[in-house]
């Protein structure tokens, strides 16, 4: 009995090889049949980018200003309550929606709880629910979602004089 035993498990383990064995090797032979058809042409180098054009993204960014290093300097990023957001946001006021702030090349178009930030082609959105606050030269941002406040705190980036 425990001969047949052994005699069946061998050979369910050759077939579950086998069967695992064979999709590898028609891939295999089949690859290597179109690298040496002498028929086969060669197509244009797939990561030329000679040609290529940078394309401009978008999408929603939380950190989009974080993004912007040439624009706006992270100075901090903190997290934690509510509570905890409105001792980080003491001495800030609140920006009013429709503001539009200009810093170097990079324009952020601030509505009632996002903002699209743009520069050149790139347009980032910092989805809602977001409040923007200024303090001296400082833009700071604070995100809520529904558990902690995320606070991050922006300078606008000084251009050297040329």
């Amino acid at each position: 009995m425990l001969r047949y035993l052994a005699l069946a498990s061998a050979i369910v383990v050759a077939v579950v090889l086998i069967a695992l064995a064979i999709p590898h090797a028609s891939h295999d032979e089949a690859a290597s049949r179109y690298v040496s058809d002498p028929r086969a042409t060669a197509g244009p180098a797939q990561n030329d980018r000679s040609h290529a054009t940078a394309l401009p993204f978008t999408g929603d960014a939380p950190w989009a200003l974080s993004a912007l290093p040439e624009c706006f300097h992270q100075r901090s990023s903190r997290s934690g309550t509510t509570v905890f957001a409105r001792v980080l946001l003491a001495g800030a006021h609140a920006i009013a929606p429709g503001t539009v702030l200009h810093v170097a090349d990079c324009t952020v178009a601030i509505s009632r709880d996002f903002a699209i930030v743009t520069r050149g082609e790139n347009r980032l959105r910092i989805p809602p629910p977001a409040r923007f606050y200024a303090r001296g030269e400082a833009t700071i941002v604070e995100r809520r979602d529904g558990v902690r406040d995320d606070v991050r705190v922006y300078v606008p980036r000084k251009i050297a004089p040329q």
